[in-house]
């Protein structure tokens, strides 16, 4: 059997193991829409994934690792660990087609699903007071500048109408920032799956508008009690969710047009199947052919 069927079929297992955990997992008692709203970027990445790995171009049979590599990665979703497989079948990816451009992407985007699922929380988890802390600073520090008397200290901000709101774990910058990394990846190997010099500096200005976005949401909390209520309570969450996420993706996707059109040629491949960064090699002109041949090049 084909090696991309087998592969592909695998994907589709582990990552429908993934979401049927997920949403069955969610607590009804509380507002399900944000875990909702992050399951579907992640699902929009899973698909894009596999779509990738669909036009894998090796048409070689399975291997016995393949098989084997497949079926521990389903055996390890099975048991509840379905993140952690989504982890090991992207460095199988990653690392069986060195050369296939496709498989690679496919293991990229699989990986980011990974990272937002699975290790972004588990590094919040063991940072989330220093990073709390810093979300703190940069919020308490604009306050100041609009409320006369404002104060921070800690995760805490203070004001002198007793308005004091203390910065916890959902309202991190963190988790914006995992997610607009995740939508940055997935639009990248969707457009052309490989790097070219100009995708680092998109991917770090989506997630500055994310951080953006959520400071200023946060400073709008810390203001008073009913701009607590509308923007951390109310609809205001919802609007900024909304906002700060199409700003980024609308981000992304205008400035990956814009690298294709400065960069047209694409294709970082050689013939020999190396891998490159930036514009390839060109045949040079007949002209320029006959000029070397003159020199004895």
């Amino acid at each position: 059997m084909r090696a991309t069927w087998i592969l592909l079929s695998s994907g589709i297992a582990i990552f429908a193991i993934f979401f049927i955990e997920a949403f069955a997992n969610l607590d009804k008692r509380i507002d399900v829409a944000g875990p909702i709203a992050l399951g579907a970027f992640q699902f929009c990445g899973a698909a894009v994934s596999l779509y990738l790995l669909s036009k894998r171009g090796d048409p070689s049979n399975a291997s016995l690792l393949d098989w084997l590599g497949c079926a521990v990665a389903i055996l390890v979703a099975c048991a509840s660990f379905a993140g952690y497989s989504i982890t090991l079948f992207a460095f199988y990816l990653f690392l069986r087609d060195r050369h296939d451009l496709n498989a690679r992407a496919a293991g990229t985007v699989a990986g980011a699903v990974a990272v937002q699922a699975v290790w972004a929380p588990l590094v919040f988890s063991k940072l989330s007071f220093q990073l709390l802390q810093f979300d703190a600073a940069v919020v308490g520090w604009l306050v100041e500048r609009f409320v006369q008397g404002a104060s921070w200290n800690g995760t805490i901000v203070y004001t002198p109408s007793g308005h004091n709101v203390e910065i916890t774990a959902p309202c991190a910058s963190f988790h914006n920032l995992s997610l607009a990394c995740l939508c940055w990846i997935t639009l990248s190997m969707l457009h052309r799956p490989y790097w070219v010099k100009g995708d680092l500096r998109v991917g770090l200005v989506a997630v500055l508008i994310q951080f953006g976005f959520n400071v200023w949401r946060l400073v709008f909390v810390c203001l008073s009690l009913p701009m607590y209520e509308f923007w951390h309570e109310g609809f205001g969450k919802h609007i900024f969710s909304a906002v700060a996420t199409a700003c980024a993706i609308i981000f992304v996707q205008i400035s990956l047009v814009r690298l294709e059109r400065q960069n047209p040629q694409g294709g970082p491949q050689s013939p020999n199947g190396d891998f490159h960064l930036g514009t390839p090699c060109r045949k040079p002109s007949d002209a320029a052919h006959r000029r070397m041949s003159r020199r004895g090049l």
